[in-house]
């Protein structure tokens, strides 16, 4: 077994996926790559493809898809931002919609209007519960408030919530801590340093390599993606 040390965010401490499995299990590239994933995020950075406020409102979004993400020491809305200036989504898009990086930032903005069209307030500032049910109203498709010119309609709020819901999870997910905690071994495929990949055996439903590990710890209901 590896014995990286494992991140610390707060007075928290996870460990990470690497730790769980034998290390030829684990090319030295995926490594590094795990590595720099496990990070902490430093949630003062400037973004590169939102305004800041644009920023605030997707940190404040993200925050009631996956609430439990900034313990782990993720800023999924810095990541999402990174991964719009450097044009790294999954190359394809909704007819409805524009590119990725325009809709984002369309969406963020139209979640504002929204947002304050029944509040007078931002999204940002809005309590979880107000957050919770304005979202809920967009995944059904009803946000139906008067907003400004270039803001998205109904249906693609609601296709574009979709589109931020998975990109949130693919990052949170793709964390090496997180995968610990899930119990998943599938990047432990060999070709650490002085062996071959050594691919799987047992690839039947519900089987198991003697070596893979169990996940760390079960989900909460209440920690549930949206």
């Amino acid at each position: 077994m590896s014995h990286a040390s494992p991140i610390k965010t707060s007075s928290r401490s996870f460990p990470l996926c690497t730790d769980l499995v034998p290390p030829d299990r684990v090319s030295d590239a995926l490594k590094a790559e795990l590595a720099r994933r496990a990070l902490p995020d430093d949630s003062a950075t400037a973004p590169r493809s939102f305004d800041q406020r644009q920023l605030d409102t997707l940190r404040a979004m993200v925050s009631r898809i996956l609430p439990d993400a900034e313990a782990y020491g993720i800023d999924l809305a810095l990541r999402l931002d990174a991964m719009m200036a450097d044009q790294e989504g999954n190359g394809w898009r909704y007819e409805a919609l524009p590119t990725d990086p325009d809709a984002y930032r369309a969406g963020l903005d139209t979640l504002n209007a929204l947002a304050e069209a029944k509040t007078g307030q931002g999204f940002d500032l809005l309590p979880e519960a107000a957050r919770d049910e304005l979202l809920e109203t967009i995944g059904q498709g009803n946000a139906v408030s008067p907003v400004p010119a270039g803001c998205f309609d109904a249906e693609q709020m609601k296709l574009w919530f979709e589109e931020v819901r998975s990109d949130a999870v693919r990052h949170y997910v793709a964390h090496p801590a997180i995968m610990a905690r899930i119990g998943y071994s599938g990047f432990a495929n060999g070709g650490g340093t002085g062996s071959a990949f050594q691919g799987f055996e047992n690839v039947g439903l519900d089987e198991r390599e003697a070596w893979e590990p169990e996940r760390v710890s079960s989900f909460d209901q209440s920690e549930r993606a949206r």
